[in-house]
C-alpha cells in the first residue's frame, strides 16, 4: 500500500531511546513517512539537530520511510533560524505606512512638524522612518461623509515643501477643508510575532533562509535527497504585515514593502495615499494595482525562489499559508492570494487545526483559532482551494495536502479523525500531515490531541485501522482526473477592489447541490485555450464559468469573457454585473458586451441551473451528501459522505453511465457488487451519520465479492436475537489493556460517565456475556450509538473494528450451537481525563454504549 500520510515528529532534543520508539510507532501505525519539525530544537542546524537527524534519518531507512523537513528553527516559516535579525536585518520586513492630517483652510505659512508621525506623546522619533511622499487632497465636503474622501484630482504632491532634515513642513493651506497625507516607510507596526523575520518581497532574504536551513540539510544529507528525504515544508509563511485574517485593503494597517516598489506600482506616486483613502472610487483601481503587484512579487521572490532550490536538488517544495476566515485573499495572516502564495509548490496546501472544522458546524462558531471559525468558509472553501489548485496547476500534478487534528485538544478521537479526514478526501484531498507525534514529556499541553502520547492515548492500538482507510482512499483519489465541467472564478481581485461575495457562498451552493467545479483564477484563465463550447486548463475541460459578486472585475479578463461568450460558453454572474473594471487599461466595448450577453442569477439558483452538470443524481435534494468524482483507468469513482452528525440518509441513487458497480470497503480493501435496477440503473443507498462509501462505476466486470453485507439495510421484519440481560462490565486504562482489573458497578449496556467516581474516566469499557443458542446461525449486531471505537469479539474472534457509525458488526460464521462468549470493548479518547484548554471548544463525549443494541437474525 501506498503512504499519504506524513505526521509532524516534534524535536525538542529527546534521546534516542524515545526517538526510536517514536518511529516504531509511527511506522507500526501504517504512517509510513515523517515531517521532521523542530517545536523548537535547542540546537537546530547545529551538531546536536545533526545528531538526532542522522538517527531519525537511519530509523527511516531500516522503516522503510520517507522524510519532509519543516524549513525553519519553528513556525512559521521565514525566521530563517534568527539569522536575518542577527545578521541580515537590511532583509528584515518593510512596510509602507502613512499618517492623515485633517486641517482647514484658508491659512497661511502653516507648519507641520513630522519628527513623530505616530506613537504616544512620550515615544521618541524613530530614526529608521523614510518620509516617502507629502500629499495635499481637497476632502469631498465640509460634511460628515463615511471614510473622510477627499476628491481624486485635487491630490497634489507637496513634498518639496519639507525641510528633509528637520522634517517641518511649511504650505499655504487653500480654504476649505483638506487633509495632508504623509506616506513613509517603517520597520515597525507589524505583526509581533514575526517582526524579526525575512521579508518576502526581497530574493536576497529568501536567499538567507535556504543558506541557513536548506544548504545545511543537502550538505549533510546529499545522498538521500529525492530518496529517503523527499522534500522541504514551509509552514504559514506570511505578510505579517497584521496579526489576523481581517487584512483587507483600505484598513488601518502598514503595508508590505521593498525599496523601489513605488517605481514599480503602474501608478503615479502621488496616489500613495488611496491605499488607505477613498476618493471617488479611483481607490479601488490603485488598491488593485497594488495587490496585483505585491501577490506576484511574493510569489517571484520567496515561494518560487524555494521552489526552484528544491527542484534543482531532486526534493519536492510543499507546505501550506494561512487560509483561515478569507485570509487566502488578503494581507497579514494571509499571502495576498492563495494560489500565487502557492504558485511554485509541488504539492496544493491547507490545514485544518484549532477547531476550524467540527463536524456539522457549518456556521462562525468560538475556536481556537484567531476569531473564531467561520464554519461556512471551512467546510465548503477551504479543501476546494487546495483540490482545484492540484487539478489546474500543472506543477501540482494532482496533489493536495492538509495538515490536519492538531490543536483540537483531547476531545478529539478516532471518530472525529474519521469525519474530519472524510471531508476533506471528498472534496479532493489525497494526502495527509497529521498533527502530531510529541516525543516531549506527557502532558505537553502544545496543541493537542499528540497520537501516542507515551502510551497514554488509549485509543492508538487502533490507529493502524485509520491510517489504512485513509491511505487506500487516497490511493483511488490519485494519478486520474476530476471531471469538472464548471470553473468558479476565484474572487480575490474583487476583494480587492471592493465589496464582493465570500468565495464560501458559491461553493457551498454547488457542493450541496453535488455538483462537480474547480475554483479558477484570473491567472488560469489567462492562459486558458477557449474552443467552441468549453475553455480548458490544464487539460480540464470546463463549459461554463461562475462569477461571484464583485463591485469590479479585473479589467484583463474582460476580453477573455468576452472570447467564451462568442465561443458559447455559458458565463453565470451570481445576483448582480459588475459596475466598473479594476486596473487602468479599460476594456470598455469588450466589458459591455459581456454585461449584455453573460446571465446574471440568483446564488440561491446556482444549484438547480447547473444541475444538469451533476455526475451523482440522487431522488431528492441531499444538502448534507458531499461527493466527490474521479476518473482513472477507464473506471469511474464516487466517493459519498454523509455529514450529518445525526440523521441517516436513505435515498435512491443513479450514476449516469452505469454498466457494472462496486462498492468498495477502503476499512478491509475488498470489492463488493452492486444490485442496480436493469430498466434504470438506479439502487438504493443508506448512509449513517459519520459513514462514507466509495462507488466504481466500471463498463467492464471486475473481480469482487458477490455479496456485500446487507446489515446496513437490516429489515424491519427480520427475526431479533434475545441478547443476555445482564453483562460483566470491567475497565482498563491504556497501560493495563487488555488486562480488565476494574469493576465497574453496572450490569447492563450502557455508558458511564454519570456514574459517580466514572466522570473523568478515559480507557477501554469491556462488556462481557454469554449467549446460549439452539443451533448455528448467521446474525448482525448493531450497537446504536457508541461512544466511541469498539471491537467486538465473539469466542475470541474480532468481529470487526468500528471508529464511528454504523457500529453494525457481522457475525456469520462467529456464532456456534451452545454457550457464545459475546466481548463488546469501547475506547473513548483521553478529553474526558485531561482537560487542556483547548479541548474546551469542543462538548466532552458519553462513554460507553447508548444503543439502542439489535442482534438480527441474516436471512440466507
Amino acid at each position: 500500500m501506498e503512504n499519504y500520510l506524513y505526521p509532524f515528529f516534534w524535536q525538542h532534543g529527546e534521546d534516542h531511546d524515545v526517538l526510536k520508539e517514536y518511529m516504531e510507532k509511527i511506522s507500526g501505525c501504517g504512517m509510513k513517512g515523517v515531517c521532521v519539525e523542530a517545536r523548537p530544537h535547542p540546537d537546530f542546524v547545529g551538531d546536536g539537530w545533526w545528531k538526532d537527524m542522522d538517527f531519525i534519518l537511519d530509523k527511516a531507512k531500516k522503516l522503510d520511510m520517507k522524510l519532509w523537513i519543516l524549513d525553519d528553527s519553528h513556525f512559521p516559516t521565514g525566521y530563517a533560524n534568527g539569522r536575518i535579525k542577527s545578521d541580515y536585518p537590511q532583509y528584515l520586513k518593510k512596510y509602507l505606512d502613512m499618517r492623515r492630517y485633517d486641517v482647514q483652510g484658508p491659512l497661511r505659512r502653516a507648519r507641520i512638524d513630522f519628527s513623530l508621525l505616530k506613537g504616544r506623546p512620550w515615544d521618541k522619533p524613530d530614526p529608521e522612518q523614510e518620509i516617502l511622499k507629502v500629499l495635499l487632497a481637497k476632502r469631498i465636503s465640509q460634511r460628515t461623509e463615511k471614510r473622510d474622501p477627499v476628491i481624486a484630482e485635487s491630490i497634489c504632491d507637496i513634498t518639496e515643501q519639507m525641510n528633509r532634515e528637520s522634517r517641518l513642513l511649511t504650505l499655504d493651506v487653500p480654504e476649505g477643508a483638506w487633509s495632508i497625507f504623509v506616506v513613509y516607510l517603517t520597520k515597525k507596526g507589524g505583526e509581533q510575532a514575526t517582526q524579526d523575520y525575512l521579508n518576502p518581497l526581497v530574493r536576497e532574504a529568501t536567499e538567507v533562509l535556504i543558506r541557513e536551513v536548506y544548504e545545511p540539510h543537502y550538505a549533510h544529507y546529499k545522498e538521500e535527497f529525492g530518496k529517503t528525504i523527499q522534500g522541504f515544508f514551509s509552514d504559514e509563511p506570511r505578510f505579517g504585515n497584521i496579526k489576523g485574517t481581517e487584512g483587507r485593503m483600505g484598513t488601518d494597517m502598514v503595508l508590505p514593502w521593498r525599496d523601489g516598489l513605488e517605481k514599480e506600482l503602474g501608478f503615479e506616486e502621488k496616489y500613495l495615499p488611496l491605499l488607505w483613502a477613498d476618493a471617488e472610487g479611483l481607490e479601488k483601481d490603485i488598491r488593485f494595482q497594488y495587490m496585483d503587484i505585491v501577490t506576484r512579487l511574493y510569489n517571484e521572490n520567496f515561494t518560487q525562489v524555494l521552489g526552484d532550490w528544491c527542484r534543482a536538488h531532486h526534493v519536492w517544495y510543499l507546505g501550506h499559508t494561512i487560509e483561515d476566515n478569507g485570509a487566502h485573499a488578503r494581507l497579514g495572516y494571509g499571502t495576498g492570494h492563495y494560489y500565487r502564495g502557492q504558485q511554485g509548490m509541488d504539492f496544493a496546501g491547507i490545514d485544518v487545526i484549532g477547531g476550524q472544522i467540527v463536524p456539522g458546524m457549518n456556521y462562525h462558531h468560538d475556536a481556537f483559532n484567531t476569531g473564531g471559525s467561520n464554519g461556512e468558509f471551512y467546510h465548503y472553501a477551504l479543501a476546494k482551494l487546495a483540490a482545484s489548485s492540484a487539478h489546474l496547476d500543472p506543477a501540482k500534478k494532482g496533489r493536495a495536502m492538509c495538515e490536519a487534528f492538531g490543536a483540537y485538544g483531547w476531545n478529539e478521537g478516532l471518530k472525529m479523525m474519521k469525519w474530519i479526514a472524510d471531508h476533506l478526501l471528498v472534496r479532493g484531498i489525497n494526502y495527509l500531515v497529521p498533527h502530531a507525534f510529541d516525543p516531549k514529556k506527557f502532558p505537553d499541553f502544545d496543541c493537542p490531541p499528540h497520537f501516542y502520547a507515551h502510551g497514554h492515548n488509549p485509543q492508538f492500538r487502533y490507529f493502524k485501522v485509520f491510517s489504512d482507510y485513509v491511505n487506500r482512499i487516497c490511493q483511488i483519489f490519485r494519478d486520474g482526473k476530476y471531471p469538472s465541467e464548471t470553473g468558479l472564478l476565484y474572487p480575490a481581485e474583487l476583494e480587492w477592489g471592493g465589496n464582493c461575495m465570500p468565495l464560501e457562498k458559491p461553493c457551498r451552493e454547488l457542493t450541496e447541490h453535488q455538483i462537480p467545479y474547480d475554483i479558477v483564477t484570473r491567472d488560469w484563465i489567462m492562459q486558458a485555450e477557449i474552443g467552441d463550447g468549453f475553455f480548458e486548463i490544464n487539460g480540464c475541460r470546463m463549459k461554463n464559468l461562475v462569477i461571484p459578486y464583485g463591485e469590479g472585475i479585473p479589467s484583463d479578463i474582460v476580453p477573455m469573457l468576452k472570447k467564451m461568450v462568442e465561443h458559447q460558453v455559458q458565463i453565470y454572474f451570481l445576483d448582480a454585473l459588475p459596475d466598473v473594471m479594476l486596473g487602468f487599461s479599460k476594456n470598455q466595448e469588450a466589458f459591455e458586451y459581456v454585461q449584455t450577453h453573460a446571465s446574471v442569477i440568483a446564488l440561491e439558483q446556482l444549484g438547480e441551473t447547473l444541475a444538469e452538470y451533476r455526475k451523482v443524481f440522487f431522488a431528492q435534494v441531499q444538502p448534507d451528501l458531499a461527493v466527490g468524482e474521479y476518473e482513472r483507468d477507464g473506471q469511474r469513482y464516487y466517493m459519498i459522505f454523509n455529514e450529518n452528525i445525526g440523521k441517516t440518509i436513505r435515498t435512491e441513487i443513479s450514476l449516469p453511465h452505469a454498466e457494472h458497480v462496486y462498492r468498495y470497503d477502503a476499512f478491509s480493501g475488498k470489492t463488493y457488487e452492486v444490485s442496480t435496477d436493469p430498466a434504470s440503473g438506479k439502487f438504493f443507498l443508506s448512509l449513517e451519520p459519520y459513514e462514507s462509501v466509495v462507488l466504481l462505476e466500471s463498463e467492464e466486470n471486475l473481480p469482487a465479492e458477490a455479496v456485500y453485507f446487507k446489515g446496513a439495510d437490516m429489515a424491519a421484519d427480520q427475526e431479533k436475537i434475545a441478547l443476555p440481560e445482564k453483562w460483566n462490565v470491567q475497565f482498563a486504562d491504556s497501560f493495563s489493556w487488555p488486562k480488565f482489573t476494574e469493576k465497574v458497578p453496572v450490569e447492563e449496556l450502557c455508558c458511564v460517565q454519570e456514574i459517580a467516581g466514572w466522570e473523568k474516566k478515559a480507557g477501554t469499557l469491556q462488556f462481557s456475556s454469554e449467549l446460549k443458542l439452539e443451533y448455528e446461525i448467521s446474525a448482525v449486531l448493531d450497537l446504536g450509538e457508541v461512544f466511541e471505537t469498539a471491537e467486538v469479539k465473539v469466542n475470541g474472534i474480532s468481529a470487526g473494528l468500528r471508529l464511528c457509525r454504523p457500529y453494525r458488526f457481522d457475525l456469520t460464521g462467529l456464532l456456534k450451537k451452545g454457550e457464545n462468549q459475546i466481548t463488546i470493548e469501547v475506547t473513548n479518547c483521553l478529553g474526558t481525563a485531561l482537560r487542556d484548554p483547548i479541548s474546551h471548544y469542543l462538548m466532552i463525549e458519553p462513554f460507553g454504549i447508548e444503543g439502542p443494541v439489535v442482534m438480527k437474525k441474516i436471512q440466507k
